[in-house]
């Protein structure tokens, strides 16, 4: 029982460190871009303190935005194939890249492919799920996507839609399922500075976004300890 107490007591230490973690990554996003209205972000690094004010862009001018559509489900040649199919349920939060998927697609003239490095960004019910790219993929008709322009850092993109999240799901429900369309998706703006601080901050977060996934890794695995020794201790009857 002490042991399992001490392994509850281990558990808990790691999930306070990633609360931690997860919170210092909040004030960072809300610290390195620049609040609604203004120019400039509270903390900057030291060598762009003199590169001077933001200049706001709607996300349409970031890149080209595709609405994804499924496939008929009736037509069989068109399933399992070599092109990943993103829903919102198949996108993990905890994970930036979308590296797999429950279903797949052939890949056919008719399909919209987003290429590896676009931003998925769910748009109806759960919005603001969103993953980067990992390869070539389709999404289905609930996700907006950016095909980010070469001139704009692909992940500082994602940061910046992560930190204006909060104010797309704010905005008042014209209907019972929070909708967001391409037009009004296209129409959201934010705040950006020239590509060599773009690439800095994308830089921080991600290697702060490698900390946590770590550490969530640490607690599963400790989870999965305690759920083998449990069952070393306490054997289902036969």
């Amino acid at each position: 029982a002490s042991c399992l107490s001490s392994l509850d007591e281990l558990i808990a230490a790691h999930k306070d460190k990633l609360d931690a973690l997860k919170d210092h990554k909040k004030g960072l996003l809300q610290n390195l871009f620049p609040q609604e209205g203004e120019t400039v972000p509270k903390l900057r690094f030291p060598e762009f303190e003199e590169d001077g004010e933001w200049i706001y862009k709607r996300l349409g001018e970031t890149g080209k935005i595709i609405t994804g559509k499924t496939p008929s489900t009736k037509d069989a040649s068109l399933w399992n194939g070599e092109i990943l199919f993103i829903t919102p349920t198949d996108i993990d939060e905890n994970q930036k890249y979308q590296l797999v998927t429950n279903r797949t697609i052939v890949r056919n003239r008719k399909l919209n492919i987003l290429p590896e490095g676009s931003i998925a960004y769910t748009c109806i019910a759960s919005i603001g799920k969103m993953s980067i790219t990992a390869k070539e993929s389709v999404t289905n008709q609930q996700i907006n996507s950016i095909v980010v322009n070469a001139n704009y850092h692909n992940e500082f993109i994602y940061y910046s839609l992560l930190h204006i999240t909060p104010f797309i799901k704010s905005r008042p429900a014209t209907s019972t399922l929070p909708i967001v369309n391409k037009t009004e998706f296209s129409a959201f703006r934010i705040a950006v500075p020239k590509p060599q601080e773009q690439q800095k901050i994308a830089s921080c977060l991600s290697s702060l976004d490698e900390l946590i996934m770590a550490q969530a890794e640490k607690i599963e695995q400790l989870k999965m300890h305690k759920k083998g020794l449990m069952q070393g201790l306490f054997p289902s009857a036969v």
